[in-house]
């Protein structure tokens, strides 16, 4: 990456953005010159009104819309800023649409209330009461609903009001409803009915409760109507408002997004009252390009020049769309600096391995294909869900294929009728297994110092780049002489040897490196780490043994035995693939970022975000 720095000319300040968000090259940062800081472009604000009018419109459109718009690509010939502005501000759909949903929500709200209104006027249906006369500055109006275990505990505390009341009952189908009209000074005696149990208060000063019960209804089912009928007309109005117009509001919105980027970049920018000054990282095969372009676009009225940076270059990251999810996963845990070892295509190549080992069984790795399939046709693509998905799509292809190099598919033994090849065997095996995965471990720690040292020895620290290559020595003397010592697999003067050097290596890393020193441990038991692969491995595969044993599904015993047996079958195979997929995805992380990772990686670094804009409905000519 190199930081580069642009100097242009006032007048042509638009043109040069403009061809600069074209490039979509440069990530920009706000320059630290000791100069006046330039200004968005006059149009923003403008820009931003109408960018929230359009996304809204586009928003409420998106309910509506029976199916997909197409997405032609429409060359819109670049129009200046005020036009598209102007032309924006008139496209009068955009206004009607918010004001057509402004009123539909309206109509909603109404219908709710006469809903509520109608619940009410219903329970007092024959009762004879007129709710416009409910109005007196003596008498206080109260209505309830109660079923037949309340109803004596609520005449009770209605009686004590005294002599100054009336109660009309009204049996419905809930229960009994009783309206009180009463002295307003007994309001304490009411205040205690309501905390009755199986008490309810009605509320009737319901503004649409303005006669009687049954006129009260029929108003109400004539406004609903109405109400109803206005909706329907709106949602017909915005139905095809969708269908025709939403493409034309998608551009618009494009074409604003565009020019609002394009306006509120030069807030990182510098001025004089003659010139721009704009900085930020390219690649460093682009700026030959970014120069070119510019002298196209101006002339050679401006001035491109490499400079020397004070801060750490951008991360950028080109990986295909099919291994990108391992680099989001990557960036969850922190995303790499610029100026150490991108570990992502150890990632890559390991992770699959160690959670296909540790499930490796062919039928759960098709299920966990589908279940990821599906996941990732119901997630946000921009979400950790869905790379996680993706990550666990891809990685069930390595399931499937260690279950087919142990021959297990769902617990059973299949190759025999399909292959001569039968594979290696969990059961007859584990100490075989149980090694190699040691092995494995001790191979990526080593890999990991190996780019400790790189990474040290390229920010200048020399004696800790040389502790990690004592530290490198010791792993392998130490293996070495354990093998002699405790197997027999060396001759005795190579394990004599390697102690010696194990020894000698380990007393230089204490004195070139206290901090290395004290992560002597670790080089032990990092590597004994990865034996949790045979371990989760070998667990899956006896649970499944178990399971197949004690559950497969046999007609001898009847159709009902069969079923119910096959039932558990799935259920008890499902819950072993999760718990295999659960421990296995987990486990494959953390050997790679807990006992990889932590031997060279940093991490901490900034992503490459070029000025550009991804168009989907426009493109300019």
């Amino acid at each position: 990456m190199e930081k580069i720095r642009i100097i242009g000319l006032q007048s042509q300040k638009d043109r040069l953005v403009r061809e600069l968000h074209r490039l979509g090259v440069i990530d920009i940062r706000k320059s630290k010159l000791e100069m006046q800081d330039d200004k968005p472009g006059d149009a923003l604000p403008e820009i931003s009104e109408l960018l929230v009018r359009y996304h809204s419109a586009q928003v409420i459109l998106d309910r509506y819309i029976k199916k997909n718009p197409p997405v032609p690509k429409i060359k819109e010939e670049q129009l200046a800023v005020r036009s598209l502005v102007d032309k924006a501000a008139a496209f009068k759909t955009v206004g009607e649409v918010l004001s057509m949903e402004e009123r539909k929500t309206y109509l909603e709200n109404e219908l709710s209330r006469v809903e509520a209104a109608s619940k009410v006027a219903s329970l007092f249906v024959g009762s004879g009461i007129d709710f416009s006369k409910l109005s007196s500055n003596a008498l206080a109006f109260d209505a309830y609903m109660l079923d037949s275990k309340a109803r004596k505990a609520a005449h009770s505390l209605i009686h004590q009001l005294g002599e100054k009341y009336e109660v009309i009952e009204n049996r419905v189908k809930e229960g009994s409803v009783i309206f009180v009209a009463y002295d307003k000074t007994h309001t304490d005696a009411m205040d205690k009915l309501e905390h009755v149990q199986n008490v309810r208060k009605i509320d009737i000063s319901n503004e649409y409760l303005n006669s009687t019960a049954e006129n009260s209804l029929a108003k109400l089912t004539e406004l609903k109507n109405k109400a109803v009928k206005e909706k329907a007309e709106i949602v017909g109005k915005l139905t095809r408002y969708a269908n025709a117009d939403y493409t034309k509001i998608a551009t618009f919105l494009e074409m604003l997004s565009v020019e609002e980027e394009r306006a509120s970049v030069s807030i990182g920018f510098k001025k004089t009252d003659a010139t721009f000054i704009v900085e930020g990282w390219v690649e460093k095969k682009k700026v030959e390009d970014i120069r070119r372009h510019m002298r196209e676009t101006s002339g050679d009225r401006f001035s491109l020049e490499e400079i020397d940076a004070d801060e750490l270059a951008p991360t950028l990251v080109k990986r295909s769309r099919f291994l990108r999810p391992f680099d989001k996963i990557v960036e969850f845990f922190s995303l790499p600096r610029s100026d150490e070892l991108n570990p992502t295509w150890i990632f890559i190549i390991t992770f699959p391995i160690f959670y296909g080992l540790m499930v490796s069984d062919v039928g759960y790795g098709l299920a966990s294909f589908a279940f990821a399939y599906l996941i990732t046709k119901v997630s946000d693509p921009d979400d950790i869900l869905y790379n996680v998905a993706k990550l666990w799509q891809i990685s069930s292809i390595s399931v499937i294929f260690f279950g087919f190099l142990s021959n297990q598919y769902f617990g059973f033994q299949l190759n025999q009728y399909f292959t001569s090849f039968v594979g290696f065997d969990w059961l007859k095996s584990p100490t075989t297994i149980l090694a190699a995965t040691v092995v494995f471990g001790i191979a990526q720690v080593i890999l990991g110092l190996v780019f400790s040292v790189y990474n040290n020895y390229h920010h200048g620290h020399k004696k800790i780049a040389i502790s990690k290559i004592t530290s490198i020595i010791a792993i392998i003397t130490g293996t070495l002489a354990i093998c002699g010592f405790l197997f027999n697999m060396v001759g005795p003067s190579i394990t004599q040897v390697s102690t010696y050097l194990l020894i000698g290596s380990l007393v230089l890393t204490i004195i070139l490196s206290g901090q290395e020193a004290t992560e002597i441990v670790s080089l032990i038991s990092h590597p004994l780490s990865y034996a949790r692969i045979m371990g989760f491995g070998l667990a899956s595969v006896i649970l499944a043994l178990l399971i197949d044993k004690a559950f497969t599904p046999s007609l001898s015993g009847g159709i009902l035995s069969f079923a119910f047996t096959f039932i558990i079958f799935i259920l008890l195979h499902f819950v072993n693939m999760l718990l295999g997929t659960f421990e296995g995805l987990v486990q494959a992380v953390r050997l790679n970022f807990v006992e990889f990772f932590s031997k060279f990686y940093t991490g901490g670094g900034t992503s490459f975000k070029p000025f550009s804009f991804k168009r989907r409905y426009t493109k300019e000519v």
